[in-house]
């Protein structure tokens, strides 16, 4: 374990974090599994962690991809008995955990925390959502195109068409679909010039063309 480091994003939740202790984590670590009591929140400060179902078959479902600055675990700031996903570190990471039983306090001296937290939760819910609705009622090729519409815009703006390189089956993941489909939808994608891939990046060549298949 490690204090927190100062240069941490500025965000809202810096009242939360401050003067308290990270914890440090490699690729691969549990940070909590549906089995454990919802007992603290979490604040991301370097890394990635992806927060994912898993059926009884060991088939996975990425619900979202947390980054750094952001806010996870946010049935521990409620009365829910348990945490509703796995939470694991894909990258090395570095968190600080903050104990639902000081988080009234902590409301009472900052009222504003309060305001971004329900806000925050509402955005989560929503995210959660959507996942749920496309692996439902959408196809593969409309769940890849929605996908890597939203990695582009996370990682870029609105406006950016790059997403840093997934494995096949990181994204197939993310979809809830085999990776031998995922890549076969792929190779699709690149011989209609929908997208190109190289080492680091996947490229969206034509932007519109997979909104038009995220919205099928």
């Amino acid at each position: 374990m490690s204090t927190a480091p100062h240069h941490y994003p500025d965000t809202a939740w810096s009242i939360l974090i401050a003067g308290r202790t990270g914890e440090r984590g490699d690729r691969g670590t549990l940070i909590y599994t549906p089995d454990q009591a919802a007992e603290d929140i979490f604040v991301l400060l370097s890394g990635t962690v992806s927060l994912y179902l898993r059926s009884s078959e060991g088939r996975t479902l990425t619900l979202r991809i947390i980054e750094a600055g952001q806010l996870f675990g946010h049935v521990g700031a409620g009365d829910e008995t348990h945490y509703d996903t796995f939470a694991e570190a894909t990258s090395a990471v570095q968190y600080v955990r903050i104990p639902r039983n000081e988080l009234a306090g902590l409301l009472a001296s900052a009222p504003e925390l309060g305001i971004a937290l329900v806000e925050d939760m509402a955005q989560h819910r929503a995210v959660i959502s959507q996942r749920l609705d496309e692996v439902a009622f959408k196809s593969v090729p409309a769940r890849l195109a929605s996908l890597l519409l939203d990695l582009a815009r996370r990682h870029g703006g609105p406006h950016a068409a790059s997403v840093p390189r997934h494995s096949h089956r990181q994204l197939a993941e993310m979809i809830n679909a085999y990776r031998e489909t995922v890549t076969k939808v792929i190779n699709q994608f690149r011989d209609a010039r929908l997208l190109e891939i190289d080492r680091s990046s996947i490229t969206l060549v034509n932007v519109r063309r997979l909104e038009e298949l995220a919205q099928s």
